[in-house]
């Protein structure tokens, strides 16, 4: 079975529109911050409302996946994705742009299930490259946030948010037009591997045996684990950079940047790496070299901090679509599921992370959320050599 490129194309490129609004925001708060007099920890608040309404719930629209037909979740989740993002920018007061930053959380949680779902079927043999595909649409438009959002906001101030909608719109638009071919893809897939006709392949992988729900939380764990690094660096690199080094906000958007785009190259990187030696082997080298690279970017200096940002994106985000395939070969018959917890509710938990890091912040300093991340990494390499080798 061979990847069907269009349609994974198309699915990346839908992730990547989508995912844009992730980035944007993080330097939209950055913007706001002034303009409604928040805290560290409020900022932190906003962000743990994203990452609730965008990540932690996707289990639920996973299983609503699972069992009933929901293709139009793939169009109409990158439309609220960018309508909510779009109201933030003019929301009157901090409870209403709660309110809009919830609506482009739901939406981007409608749109990541089904959609990996279908990546994943139209992916053929070489799941991990394929996933990394779809995957580096989402972590190319998370890349492309910082940078939209400070052309739209210093062209346009805050109202240029507005122009996220016609940008997910027409994105919506596309998705709808060609939706008949993604769902094309799992009736091939399906015929292929002969799923229906498998019953005792499918007795072993029940989600109620302990040989499956032990590796799936010792997975989603280390997703939020390394979620916590991921999230804390993006959302705290711009406030370090603007409020503690008082550079411009137009170089925060770039260091922020720097470390998406090579977050984007890790993952590129990794999945056919993972291919070749195994996914478990994979998330081991990523955590076990994370740690030292964030002790080295607490004491760097010069233009070596701008390499450390690139090593850190580039070994923090590789393991993205590693872990999403790893759920999905442990319930192969709920992928839904499957990318609803590693894609959804492990990575959503950042969210939790994100705000205890703004409680740091607030009590020790900026400084001090990178120092405390430096022992993240070690317990995540602890969890996963116990996860299944195959």
């Amino acid at each position: 079975m061979k990847i069907n490129k269009k349609v994974l194309g198309l699915l990346g490129t839908g992730h990547a529109i989508t995912d844009v609004n992730q980035g944007v925001l993080p330097m939209m708060l950055a913007y706001l911050q002034p303009v409604f007099a928040m805290s560290q920890l409020q900022v932190g608040l906003a962000m743990l409302v994203f990452n609730v309404s965008s990540s932690v719930i996707q289990p639920a629209f996973g299983i609503f996946s699972d069992r009933i037909r929901a293709t139009f979740l793939i169009p109409l989740g990158c439309l609220l994705a960018g309508l909510g993002i779009a109201f933030t920018g003019i929301s009157p007061n901090y409870p209403i742009m709660l309110l809009a930053v919830l609506v482009s959380g739901l939406g981007i949680a409608a749109y990541h299930p089904e959609g990996s779902k279908f990546a994943r079927y139209s992916s053929g043999q070489n799941k991990a490259t394929g996933m990394s595909v779809f995957s580096i649409g989402g972590n190319i438009g998370f890349a492309a946030g910082p940078l939209l959002a400070s052309l739209l906001f210093g062209l346009f101030g805050l109202r240029g948010s507005m122009g996220m909608l016609a940008l997910n719109g027409g994105m919506a638009l596309l998705l709808w037009i060609y939706l008949s071919g993604i769902v094309d893809t799992e009736k091939v897939y399906i015929e292929h591997t002969n799923r229906t006709q498998d019953k005792e392949h499918k007795k072993s992988f029940n989600i109620r045996s302990k040989k499956v729900i032990i590796p799936v939380v010792l997975l989603t764990l280390v997703v939020i684990i390394r979620s916590w690094v991921h999230f804390g660096m993006v959302t705290y690199l711009p406030q370090y950079y603007i409020n503690y080094l008082g550079q411009s906000e137009r170089f925060a958007a770039v260091v922020t940047t720097v470390f998406l785009i090579a977050g984007a190259g890790g993952t590129l990187v990794a999945g056919p790496v993972a291919d070749r030696i195994g996914l478990r082997n994979v998330i081991l080298v990523s955590m076990l070299v994370l740690g030292p690279l964030l002790y080295f970017f607490t004491i760097a200096s010069g233009y070596w901090v701008m390499v450390l940002v690139a090593l850190l994106g580039f070994v923090v985000v590789s393991t993205f679509a590693i872990t999403v395939v790893f759920s999905h070969e442990l319930l192969p018959y709920n992928v839904g599921l499957a990318s609803g917890i590693t894609m959804g509710f492990g990575i959503g938990m950042g969210g939790v992370g994100t705000t205890i890091l703004g409680w740091v912040a607030d009590t020790w300093g900026l400084p001090a959320v990178f120092q405390v991340m430096v022992f993240l990494p070690v317990l995540a390499l602890l969890l996963t050599l116990f996860l299944p080798k195959r």
